[in-house]
């Protein structure tokens, strides 16, 4: 039986902690970090899924690398630092001047064992094959914010192609406080330099100044596509030849908004890896995004009896779905919930 094709996630893994838990010594904690809740959406949507990073020789990195292999990925790439830390972070609910929920995070993670990385990293005897196999190589605008060579690592991913052979996957994922000059111009460039580019339409208005899809894919011109995620409205893809697919939002009751862009990630390259058609990978994305508003999670994944429903209905059943913590509700039929993952 052929094996399906492999997807890498490049980044940062996270601790997240409560916020009175930041600086502790080995505190409770839950498994986080953009890239590493993209990988373990894949692996549970059942892609095949290495992680290529850097923990630290704590508690907090081998319950990471547990987490990571539970799920299904490959932690092979993980790199374990024997002098450095895992990086943490606390999320704090709110809401919004809209009175919508809102989450801020705050991170304890300037001089963790990722930000060490540097673009020999990429050339790792554990690191090197998962890159070149990898149908698709994924990573964030987060990564090059970790430190001076954690940009030059992202640079040579991106720009240089440095053991890739695949198509080349990255998230925007912009974090002001990541970014204290709150110059966007690398990220920029760097997401000129992939092959798709995921983006959120709030994001592309602060780093683009415009989040309008045909805008936004004027001003990227050399990746194929382009997706623009429009919050809970839509998200519309959009080819080098100017061809849109948008794809609705799913209705949902929100429980907590962090990790949705993720799901959104995961379920998107899911779709991707398969070869299905880029409809079919929005309506996956959204899927995503969906089940895990609906829960106290960093992600979280529809079982497949929803998810089939999802992909195969009508535009018009699709319009009219809605998505909450109880399941799905589809054409007058309810689906099983949403299942969070710690």
């Amino acid at each position: 039986m052929t094996r399906p094709p492999l997807i890498a996630c490049v980044g940062e893994p996270l601790a997240l902690v409560a916020a009175r838990d930041l600086e502790a010594t080995a505190p409770p904690m839950h498994v986080g970090g953009a890239e590493a809740n993209v990988a373990a959406g894949l692996a549970t949507l059942g892609s095949r899924v290495a992680f290529v990073g850097r923990v630290g020789a704590d508690a907090e990195g081998a319950a990471i690398a547990a987490y990571l292999r539970e799920h299904g990925v490959d932690v092979g790439p993980l790199e374990t630092d024997p002098s450095g830390f895992t990086g943490r972070y606390a999320k704090t609910e709110g809401v919004d001047a809209a009175g919508e929920p809102a989450t801020t995070s705050t991170y304890r993670r300037a001089g963790s064992a990722a930000s060490a990385m540097a673009p020999d990293y990429l050339r790792r005897p554990a690191v090197a094959p998962a890159l070149h196999e990898a149908s698709i190589v994924h990573t964030t605008g987060i990564t090059p914010a970790l430190s001076p060579t954690c940009a030059a690592l992202t640079s040579a991913l991106l720009r240089d192609r440095r053991g890739v052979s695949g198509t080349v996957t990255f998230d925007v994922n912009w974090r002001e406080q990541l970014w204290p000059d709150g110059d966007p111009g690398l990220v920029v460039e760097l997401a000129r330099s992939a092959d798709v580019v995921l983006v959120g339409s709030d994001e592309a208005e602060r780093v683009l100044g415009t989040g309008d899809p045909a805008a936004v894919r004027a001003l990227l011109p050399e990746p194929r596509t382009v997706v623009v995620k429009d919050g809970a409205e839509r998200a519309v893809s959009v080819d080098r030849d100017g061809t849109e697919t948008s794809v609705p939002a799913l209705s949902v009751t929100v429980v907590e908004p962090v990790g949705a862009g993720d799901s959104f990630a995961a379920g998107f390259l899911h779709g991707l890896a398969r070869g299905d058609d880029l409809r079919s990978c929005l309506r996956r994305g959204h899927a995503g995004a969906a089940a895990t508003l609906t829960v106290r999670a960093d992600f979280a994944v529809l079982p497949p009896a929803s998810l089939d429903a999802l992909l195969t209905c009508s535009e018009e059943d699709w319009a009219a779905a809605h998505v909450g913590p109880e399941g799905a509700l589809l054409a007058g039929t309810t689906f099983p919930a949403p299942r969070g993952t710690a």
